[in-house]
């Protein structure tokens, strides 16, 4: 590891609500989307010694989000069991702001298990194992947003609202750096959506390495996209990192409308 993708380990940019210390969290929420920023979330937060109490994942009832990833999401579920963590899977209708409330009661609450259930049912999968609520108490929650200040304040109010403190790893990180880092600390990065000009059917299903991310990079140069796809461009699932231990195998195929599309993941399973 080198020097510099050590300190893009280490140093954290952070905001800290209840009038705590970040140093002081011990255990911890990561919201996980199963793709690359959260997944950095959660190593960084292992890193640290903090305890995981739970990945709490927002499934999506619908075709759009403001503030989560939608497509494959659920893949969360098996990367938890990897991380070794207990996954708390949240079902949201994906309504602005409601979205978020769904997230609060959660949190708080616990799920509905035949709500979780259910929206596997409609998809024709099973649910990955998961829990109906977070065991023990935990005081702060860890989230991979870069630069969505859309995302960061509303999930600075939801932890205002239940007196814990919110992580935030990435903030600002630079986006070619970031990239670069993730591949070269053993991420598996699948691109799983494309959703901008200069990003065509090719790069579904792909696996990322320093070569086809030069490739992307140099894309987003000559289309004005974000290289780490933090505007939307594109969306990624981890398939294995350093902090997990399996990986985890896709079936799927290309959904493709001419302009954007998705890989659509038809089944996953998590080898050892």
């Amino acid at each position: 590891m080198t020097p510099e993708g050590l300190l893009s380990i280490l140093v954290v940019r952070r905001d800290v609500s209840g009038g705590e210390r970040a140093s002081q969290t011990r255990r911890v929420v990561i919201l996980h989307s199963g793709g690359k920023d959260s997944t950095y979330a959660a190593w960084w937060a292992q890193m640290k010694g903090w305890e995981i109490a739970a990945c709490c994942t927002v499934l999506v009832d619908s075709n759009d989000s403001m503030m989560f990833q939608i497509d494959s999401s659920w893949v969360s579920g098996l990367q938890s069991s990897g991380m070794g963590c207990p996954w708390l899977p949240v079902v949201s209708t994906g309504e602005p702001e409601v979205e978020v409330t769904d997230l609060l009661d959660g949190l708080r609450s616990g799920v509905d298990s035949n709500a979780v259930i259910g929206w596997f049912d409609r998809r024709g999968m099973n649910a990955p194992e998961f829990v109906h609520s977070i065991n023990g108490s935990w005081d702060g929650v860890v989230v991979g947003a870069i630069r969505s200040d859309y995302q960061k304040t509303r999930i600075e109010r939801l932890s205002a609202e239940l007196g814990i403190s919110v992580h935030t790893p990435l903030w600002h990180h630079d986006s070619k750096r970031h990239m670069r880092d993730m591949i070269s600390h053993g991420f598996e990065l699948m691109m799983v959506s494309v959703s901008s000009e200069g990003l065509d059917s090719s790069w579904l299903g792909k696996v990322l390495d320093l070569d086809s991310l030069d490739d992307l990079i140099s894309l987003s140069e000559q289309h004005r996209f974000h290289p780490d796809g933090e505007g939307g461009e594109f969306e990624t699932l981890v398939l294995s990192g350093p902090h997990m231990g399996g990986r985890i195998h896709l079936e799927g195929e290309v959904m493709w409308d001419g302009r954007r599309g998705i890989w659509k993941i038809n089944n996953a399973s998590m080898s050892g």
